[in-house]
């Protein structure tokens, strides 16, 4: 009897860039056919622990995972319509210069290559900390948004410059509009921090070398596999030349510092890292031993509320749930998982604004980014994500509020006691104040009262008659 087990070799390698002499080695030995009966049985096992030992190799890797060299474009970034990175910081050094009371940009944290991370926090810096509404006083909702931890997601950062020229330009909109309650409505009830450029250093690179495969740092590394939440679990690669390589050890990169220490400084309530290549909204967890124990965040039904508001909230409906229920793949070391797990903040997503996912014949550009001509279309259509997104969070907040003075008592009785009590109060008034009313305002006219006695006398009198 003959084994044949080549081409099942070749299928499996054809999925990874294999680089490395070991899987050289294994891979040559996969090629050859060979007679088992000829074969000591020392061999023949040698032979089958090689084959396992790659096939094991193998599958510890995401089943959707690329190498990151270039390839033929269908269609590149048009950089008068995308903003590259120099284009994006003169963006928001301008907006920040023009409205120095509502925005501010911090270069206090850079990458490898020291290039600014854009940090951009917006809110009403001259008013109150925090808003009102007739109850009670509501502190400001402390939200971290994160781009371009990926280099060849250009969208996201696109999404997000049409974002920050909504809330500016409600500054200058008529009193009443919609623009105007829009900026208001941010800057009042939100302290947003923004970190524009995650990884500023790939984006170069991509710009520069026009391989628009690129995804991780100048390094190599995929900052979304660098964090402390399963870090160098089989979801992640250990190889440099993978684009899933999560990097020498955990927080290795000074890219991943940024979120690392804000979320040590300042306690917020909801975190969101956006991407590109799929419409889906991923909620905590996504690494391989939450998958295998099924762990859940502590707050899944806050979170899987809000994501399925967040699902229908523009023209192009998201999948959403448990990262590991929606791949067919874990990711191990992921900012969104370090963010729940190990910070615990309430609210924390990865979320793919745009694509249709892989395709035949797909490169690299296309999967994640639009053509340049459709790029104002498809930021237009993402902006009601980011509505939905605030004033869900701003209710949210306001029932942790009223919660947090009375426990017993939820928002709806606390509002209709109110009520009771102003109405209680408006009849009291109105009464007080009746008889001095004159007698033609008034609603209960003053009558005459006769007492039985005065009765019965004219009643008796009549009789006499």
């Amino acid at each position: 009897m003959q084994f044949y087990h080549g081409d099942m070799c070749m299928q499996m390698c054809a999925v990874r860039n294999l680089g490395s002499k070991i899987f050289r080695n294994l891979l040559q030995i996969c090629l050859f056919p060979v007679r088992l009966k000829r074969q000591s049985v020392c061999e023949r096992k040698l032979q089958m622990n090689l084959l396992i030992t790659l096939i094991v190799v193998l599958n510890s890797q995401p089943a959707d995972a690329r190498d990151v060299k270039p390839k033929e474009e269908t269609y590149v970034p048009d950089y008068t319509i995308y903003h590259n990175v120099s284009q994006l910081q003169k963006d928001l050094a301008d907006i920040a210069q023009r409205n120095p009371n509502y925005f501010k940009l911090d270069h206090t944290y850079r990458s490898r290559l020291d290039q600014s991370q854009l940090l951009l926090r917006i809110t009403n810096f001259t008013g109150s900390r925090v808003s009102h509404n007739l109850h009670v006083h509501i502190p400001k909702v402390k939200v971290l948004l994160s781009y371009a931890e990926h280099a060849r997601e250009f969208l996201p950062v696109e999404s997000m410059l049409y974002f920050l020229h909504n809330i500016t330009g409600g500054l200058v909109a008529p009193t009443g509009s919609y623009s105007d309650l829009f900026s208001r409505f941010i800057l009042s009830n939100f302290d947003l921090f923004i970190v524009a450029m995650m990884n500023p250093d790939g984006r170069h690179q991509v710009e520069t070398t026009k391989n628009y495969c690129w995804r991780g740092t100048s390094e190599g590394v995929d900052l979304n596999r660098n964090f402390d939440w399963n870090f160098g679990g089989p979801g992640s690669s250990g190889d440099v030349n993978d684009e899933e390589y999560r990097g020498k050890k955990v927080f290795s990169e000074p890219e991943s510092h940024i979120l690392r220490e804000l979320t040590s400084k300042y306690k917020f309530d909801a975190f969101v890292s956006f991407h590109a290549g799929i419409r889906q909204i991923y909620v905590p967890f996504a690494d391989s031993k939450s998958k295998k124990i099924k762990r859940k965040p502590h707050n899944l039904d806050g979170m899987l509320d809000l994501a399925t508001i967040l699902s229908t909230a523009t023209v192009n409906h998201y999948r959403y749930g448990l990262a590991y229920n929606l791949n067919d793949y874990t990711a191990d070391g992921t900012v969104f998982d370090y963010m729940a797990g190990k910070r615990r903040i309430p609210f924390s997503f990865a979320i793919e604004l745009w694509g249709i996912g892989d395709y035949k014949g797909a490169k690299c550009f296309d999967l994640f980014n639009p053509r340049s001509k459709n790029l104002q279309v498809a930021v237009e259509e993402i902006h009601p994500l980011y509505e939905s997104l605030f004033r869900y969070l701003r209710k949210w907040k306001e029932r942790q509020v009223i919660k947090a003075l009375d426990p017993e008592l939820d928002a709806p009785s606390l509002t209709l006691g109110f009520i009771l009590l102003a109405t209680v109060i408006i009849i009291t008034i109105f009464v007080a104040i009746q008889n001095k009313l004159p007698q033609c305002l008034r609603v209960f006219p003053r009558r005459r009262v006769i007492s039985l006695k005065s009765l019965s006398s004219t009643f008796s009198m009549v009789q006499l008659r």
